[in-house]
């Protein structure tokens, strides 16, 4: 249930209002950003009853990532497109409601970053995002007999170390009311790798007027993936919250419970 509950958040099918908000997918590289949201995508194809999903991306993928995830007749309905350059996506972005046959119940762009390298100013990087949402909105409303519109998921790498980087962010992030942070460094130093984990993440969701929710993203060396819901540690006015780091028993109880 925790992967499902992780998947329809993405997704914009858990009830927040009238209209799916569009969410901004956060990491450093080897994250697993790109798994999540090809996770995400499937999830749409296979919940909505949509003729396709939307996947934007700077090039093809090597592999379909997730594992076994990436099976099953939903990836038929994904509709997958390459715009190489930040001049090629803009222009595929402001046809779409033209070229488009039907809505898509989901659009989502993987690599925001480097199509932001090309970039001309920060006000370019906002309009660019604008667009994106000017589409997103304009199929929602074309889809307004069904219960769910368009959803918008776009995932950026982000470390926070360069100045033109925090320049891009600052330009988009109020545009995303919800963001999926992703820390990959929790257990680094425990002794997860002799456990057999290939890699683990945090995933921290923030949405304004909700509760954030916390999840326990597993990738074994198949790159299968395991989400497991993270329980919420109660803070008090002496305490603050705890670090991204988690001990090797405290995974283990989180892991041991999904599995029950």
């Amino acid at each position: 249930m925790s992967a499902e509950l992780l998947e329809l958040e993405m997704v914009g099918s858990v009830p927040v209002g009238s209209r799916p908000r569009p969410l901004l997918l956060l990491g450093p590289p080897g994250s697993g950003r790109s798994t999540l949201l090809f996770r995400a995508a499937l999830a749409g194809a296979s919940i909505v009853s949509s003729p396709r999903v939307l996947f934007l991306a700077p090039r093809a993928l090597e592999r379909l990532p997730g594992g076994k995830a990436a099976g099953g007749g939903a990836i038929q309905k994904i509709h997958f497109l390459y715009p190489s350059s930040f001049q090629e996506l803009v222009q595929l972005v402001a046809s779409l409601h033209q070229t488009l046959p039907n809505s898509p119940s989901m659009i989502v762009l993987d690599g925001l970053e480097e199509y932001l390298n090309s970039c001309s100013s920060a006000c370019t990087a906002a309009q660019l995002v604008a667009l994106l949402l000017d589409t997103s909105s304009h199929f929602t409303q074309k889809r307004s007999h069904l219960s769910v519109g368009c959803q918008l998921i776009v995932s950026m790498r982000f470390l926070g170390e360069s100045g033109e980087e925090i320049e891009h962010f600052s330009a988009i992030e109020r545009y995303f009311p919800a963001k999926l942070w992703l820390h990959p460094n929790i257990g680094k130093d425990d002794g997860l790798h002799n456990q057999g984990l290939t890699k683990l993440i945090r995933a921290q969701l923030f949405q304004p007027g909700r509760k954030d929710q916390e999840w326990i993203v597993k990738f074994d060396a198949q790159g299968s993936m395991t989400i497991s819901p993270l329980p919420c540690k109660i803070e008090t006015e002496n305490e603050t919250v705890s670090e991204n780091k988690l001990s090797v028993s405290e995974v283990d109880t989180i892991l041991s419970n999904s599995r029950s």
